[in-house]
Parts: structure tokens; C-alpha cells; sequence
């Protein structure tokens, strides 16, 4: 049927409808509400992504990631470097723990003097860690020339990481109000995380980067960018707790940067301009930032990869002449030539020369000190270059090494920066004090040397592991290298083996070795109640009393316990103090009202300084509690008689 012009049609009509209500609509809604209406929709998305954070935060989505945290253990009294905050920054490689982890005390007392040392694996004294840290050089020193204060230096160092780590602590330093800051960085800023050859590289720009890595504050880009990894994983088959290779290895994206490259180039104002922000912020709030030169290993070893068809000269050629050079007696030249070699190795695991004219520049600002410790190195030097007389591989300083580090960072703060507290230098130490005072032992050698041996039979150092190379084939060759090796491997802890260690050498009766293998162990973790009162322990078994009677001592102090005061009387009782070892035992029966024998060997203490009154007194409190302890009515006849 055919609709008449005059009579419209069903379909005309239907599409007339539609109009009519929007025009309704359009009458109903004001202009007010059509702004509210606009605002809640560009709000809505907003919306809810604050409440996704919140229910993220409340869900503990990430875990902890801050820079501190507060040990449960502590009751809040110390913070120490989360394992877990350099997660911000792996994404494509899997984690590792970070750091070594120093207890401070998290409120800062009125004579406080804090330092932080911030950095990479040099800055936490890889393949040593813990006694071997130059950091507790540093801090020992301190302590020594600053007797009034209560001085902390907080190791911060994580491998793997560059400046733009360092850039993203700095305000979380702040809120712990340092009073110096100790840099060592610039060996990983093509390779390190976040930098512009790393597998963790997401821009080539600082300013770029530096704002981006303000969202790893938010638990919702987290879990965005673990849902992203995730399938990307799955669309690409990797696995990157199976990834094959060192960490060295897995964080590299771009093998080759040649000098003067377009990268090469990227990599120095990354360093530039994060070192800039940097230091602008701490000195901007006052804090001076001691910034050291690099060290790498520039005579004994070779470079890692070598390109013969560019513009310059192969850098294996260039070590070749050095050598040369060198074996001629030609000292000047050759080392020269050497740290061309090194600028021209175009796997840059080492830092160029123009890494530390960059440090230089940046000192030349208001309280940011150079610490010139390339120099002090190759002034240590064979022939005033730099070799494995000072270092255990391309770039970690060996013992010596690390100890140079910590006295060249000492020696330009008591030039530069610490002049208003009045340092007193009379307090210093003859250096070989201090050397020892880092209690590195055999053991200690041998955890360096398993992990040098490991790191060698890897890559980059070899192109292809050896299957039966280290540790394959290994069979360790005494007690010391078993426990060193199962440390190195993870299977056990530091503590476990240098505390294994100690206890084996008490057993065979070495006890002044067992008791320097827990030295080293304390200085790591001084705040540590039971590994002072194992420390008393191996004294004893010693017969070093003395040694004993302030290794429990130190215990008590950190927690009162029986056992700490127990074993203070009965040294006290053994050297001949009778009245100070009946006080400690009496103590040790409050702390344990169970503890009979403690006030019944008070009681005898007593009696042995001829004080029977208190003896009996003590006996008498036995009694009351306790009649039937054994021989106790005889010995309070015993002393009843002497009293009369």
C-alpha cells in the first residue's frame, strides 16, 4: 500500500518519535545540569581508579615496596633497606634481594650523625658484602674522630641499579634526615636498571624516565604492568625465572655501544642530568653529597669486545700496545693507552673516561664535594695503574681495595664538609686498626673467591660457560671451603656459615679463630641480642673471661635475659668478683623465678666475699620458695654457725 503525502506512513512516524523526546529532554535539562552532568562523567574514570588504589593499598597488592621498613622484631626502634623496594624497578628480569640491609635507628637522636651511601654492587662491596663493606671503614673512622655523636653510615648500595635508583631514593633519605650523602655510581648506566641499553629500558630520556618512575608509587600501574608482562609471557613463551645466564647477562638489551655513538652519547646525559637532579635536591635542603670518581680495572684486564670496522682504532689492539708500552718501562704512555682501550671496549660494563670529568663538573656546585678516589687508587697502584693488585675482575676493588674507599671518602669529608662539628683527629687510629677492624678471615676470602670463580666461567667473560667448569666439578677442600661454597650457592645464609665456622673451630680448640669469625659476624649485626650471647659462649669455651664477660654483657644491654646475666655472675664469680657475680645472679633469678640455682650460687657468691649475712638472706629467700633444694638446710646451718 502506498502512503498519501497527507497521511504519513507507520515508518515516518517511527522516526518522528525518537526527535520528539530528545527535543523533551533537551527542554528538561539545564545548563547547570548538563555541567554536573559532564564533570561526573570525566570524574567517573578517575573515580575509579582511586578506589581501585585504595582497595590495591588495603589488599597489599606488590607488597611493600618503600625504601625502609621497620623490622617487627625491633618493636619500631630501627628501619633498615626493604629487600623488596628494588621490584619498582625489575620488571623483564627476575628479582634478587637488594642490598645488604643496615639497621639505623628510626628516630634520629639529638647527636645523631647520619650518612647514607648510595650506589650499585661497588657501593655495597660485591663479592665481600657485609664486614667487608668500605662503608664500615667509613663509619669506624667516623666514630672514632666524632666521640659525641651517635654516628651511623646506612649502605644503600643495589646491584644492578644506576642514578636513576639513586634519584628515586633521594626524597625517602630526606624524611631520615641525613647529614651527608656518600655517591658511587656511574659503572651501570647503559646496563643498570631503567638504563638505555638495559632490558629494563623504557625511554631514553632522564626527564622522560624520571617521571615515569613516579608511577611505581601506584599500585595500580603495578598490577597493569604485571598483567602486561604476564601476557606478553604468554604470548612469547619467556619465563623470566628461567631465563638463562647471569643477572650481568639478562639485564643486557644492546650488546654493542661504540665510542661516540648516538647511545654512547644517551648514556651520558642520562648520567648528566641525573646526577644534576641529584644533587639540586640535597642541596637544596642542605645535605652535602660527596660524589667519588670510578675505578675499574684498567692493566690486567683486556676489553670485552673489540669493533675493527669503525672510526677508531680496536680496542684489543689498543690493550696490546699498552702492554707494550708498559713492559718497556714506558709507565706514562701506557697508561694512556690503557684507559683508551677501556673507553674503546664497546661492552661497556666500565664507565669512560668521560664518566669522570662529568663527576668533576657536578662538584663544582655549592656543597657537593669530588672524592678523588681514582686518584688515591692509582696512587696505590703498581707503577700508578690501576690492576689486580686493587681489584678482583673488571671493576670490584679486592680488600685493599674496598679499605682505600672507605679512607678516601673519610679523608674528603674531614677536608670538605664536617668542619662544623669539629672532628676531634686526635681520636684517629693508625690505619692497620682499622684494616683489622674489618675482621676479614679466611672464610671471608673464600666466599670472594667462589664468587669470582662463578662470575668468570660466565658471561660476558667467556662467550659460552663451560659445562664443566665451576662449580660442576668442584669438590670443596675442607670445612671452611664446604661452608663457604653452600653460602655462595644460597643454600645457606652468611650468618649460618660464619657462625658453622666458628663453632667447628671451637670444637677443634682454635677458639682465638672462632672468636675473630664472630667478630666479623657482630660487626654486621651489632643490634643482634643472641649472636652476643653465642659470642660469650665461644669465649668461654676459650677460657677468655674477660672476652666473655663483655660479649654478655653487650648482650644484657640490647636484652635483659637469665642466661646473659647468669653466665655474667658466674665469670664475674670465676675472676674473683664474689659481690658483682651474687648481684648479676640475683638478677638472673628475677628475670626466671625458676632459675633456683642462680640464687642458690648467689648465696655462695656471698659467702665466698664473707658478706654470710647476705648469704643467709639470699638462702633464707630459697627456702621460702624452694625447702627442698638440694643440700640447702645444711648450708644455711653452714652459715648460721659463721655468723655467730
Amino acid at each position: 500500500m502506498t502512503d498519501f503525502p497527507h497521511e504519513p506512513g507507520f515508518n515516518a512516524l517511527k522516526k518522528k518519535k525518537p526527535n520528539q523526546k530528545k527535543r523533551q529532554v533537551e527542554r528538561e535539562l539545564t545548563p547547570r545540569k548538563r555541567f554536573l552532568f559532564s564533570v561526573i562523567a570525566i570524574l567517573l574514570p578517575f573515580l575509579f581508579l582511586f578506589f581501585l588504589e585504595i582497595a590495591l593499598r588495603i589488599g597489599g597488592y606488590g607488597g611493600n615496596l618503600d625504601l625502609f621498613y621497620y623490622p617487627e622484631r625491633f618493636n619500631g626502634k630501627y628501619a633498615m633497606l626493604n629487600h623488596h623496594y628494588h621490584e619498582r624497578f625489575f620488571f623483564r628480569t627476575a628479582t634478587f634481594q637488594a642490598g645488604r640491609g643496615d639497621v639505623f635507628l628510626a628516630e634520629k637522636p639529638d647527636n645523631g650523625f647520619r650518612v647514607f651511601v648510595q650506589g650499585a654492587s661497588t657501593a655495597e662491596s660485591f663479592p665481600y658484602g657485609y664486614n667487608g663493606l668500605f662503608s664500615l671503614v667509613l663509619q669506624d673512622m667516623l666514630r672514632d674522630v666524632l666521640p659525641g655523636h651517635h654516628v651511623e653510615v646506612v649502605n644503600l648500595g643495589i646491584t644492578a641499579t644506576n642514578t636513576y635508583a639513586i634519584y628515586d631514593q633521594v626524597r625517602e633519605i630526606m624524611k631520615m634526615e641525613p647529614d651527608a650523602i656518600v655517591i658511587y655510581s656511574g659503572q651501570n648506566e647503559y646496563y643498570g636498571a631503567l638504563g638505555v641499553a638495559s632490558a629494563e629500558m623504557i625511554g631514553r630520556n632522564p626527564a622522560f624516565v624520571r617521571a615515569y618512575m613516579i608511577l611505581f608509587r601506584y599500585r595500580t600501574f603495578l598490577m597493569l604492568r604485571d598483567a602486561y608482562g604476564w601476557l606478553l609471557d604468554r604470548l612469547t613463551g619467556f619465563d623470566k625465572t628461567e631465563a638463562e645466564g647471569t643477572l650481568m647477562q639478562r639485564m643486557v638489551q644492546q650488546h654493542v655501544i661504540p665510542l661516540n655513538s648516538e647511545l654512547y652519547e644517551a648514556g651520558k646525559r642520562q648520567f648528566s642530568s641525573n646526577l644534576d637532579r641529584i644533587t639540586e635536591i640535597y642541596n637544596s635542603n642542605g645535605v652535602p653529597v660527596y660524589v667519588a670518581s670510578l675505578v675499574s680495572n684498567l692493566k690486567d684486564h683486556p676489553p670485552f669486545y673489540s669493533i675493527t670496522d669503525g672510526e677508531n682504532p680496536s680496542a684489543a689492539d689498543v690493550f696490546s700496545r699498552a702492554w707494550e708500552e708498559y713492559n718497556d718501562g714506558d709507565y706514562e704512555r701506557a697508561l694512556q693507552l690503557f684507559r683508551l682501550a677501556r673507553d674503546l671496549d664497546a661492552l661497556r660494563f666500565r664507565a669512560p673516561s668521560e664518566f669522570n670529568e662529568i663527576i668533576s663538573q657536578k662538584a663544582e656546585k655549592a656543597n657537593v664535594y669530588y672524592v678523588p678516589l681514582k686518584e688515591a687508587f692509582s696512587a696505590a697502584a703498581v707503577n700508578g695503574i690501576i690492576g689486580s693488585d686493587l681489584m678482583l675482575e673488571h671493576l670490584h676493588p679486592n680488600s685493599d681495595g674496598y679499605f682505600l674507599m672507605g679512607q678516601t671518602f673519610f679523608e674528603q669529608m674531614m677536608n670538605g664538609g664536617l668542619a662544623n662539628l669539629q672532628p676531634d683527629l686526635k681520636g684517629l687510629r693508625d690505619p692497620d686498626d682499622y684494616r683489622d677492624a674489618m675482621y676479614l678471615t679466611e672464610l671471608d676470602h673464600r666466599f670472594v673467591w667462589h664468587r669470582v670463580q662463578a662470575l668468570m666461567n660466565s658471561w660476558p667473560f667467556v662467550d659460552v660457560p663451560d659445562p664443566d667448569g665451576y662449580p660442576a666439578n668442584y669438590t670443596p677442600e675442607s670445612e671452611l671451603d664446604r661452608l663457604a661454597m653452600n653460602h655462595v650457592q644460597e643454600h645457606i645464609s652468611w650468618e649460618e656459615a660464619k657462625t658453622s665456622m666458628a663453632r667447628w673451630y671451637s670444637q677443634n680448640g682454635m677458639h682465638d679463630e672462632a672468636i675473630l669469625e664472630i667478630r666479623g659476624a657482630l660487626r654486621v649485626v651489632p643490634y643482634e641480642e643472641e649472636a652476643w650471647r653465642f659470642a660469650g659462649w665461644l669465649a668461654m669455651q676459650g677460657n677468655m673471661l674477660e672476652e666473655a664477660y663483655l660479649f654478655y654483657e653487650q648482650a644484657f644491654q640490647i636484652r635483659p635475659t637469665n642466661i646473659a646475666s647468669r653466665n655474667l655472675g658466674m665469670i664475674s664469680v670465676d675472676m674473683g668478683n664474689y659481690i658483682e657475680g651474687a648481684e648479676w645472679l640475683e638478677i638472673a633469678f628475677r628475670l626466671d623465678r625458676s632459675d633456683h640455682n642462680s640464687l642458690f650460687n648467689a648465696s655462695v657468691a656471698y659467702a665466698s666475699a664473707e658478706e654470710y649475712q647476705k648469704a643467709l638472706n639470699v638462702a633464707d629467700q630459697i627456702n621460702r620458695i624452694n625447702p627442698g633444694y638440694r643440700d640447702l638446710q645444711m648450708w644455711r646451718m653452714h652459715l648460721m654457725s659463721r655468723i655467730d
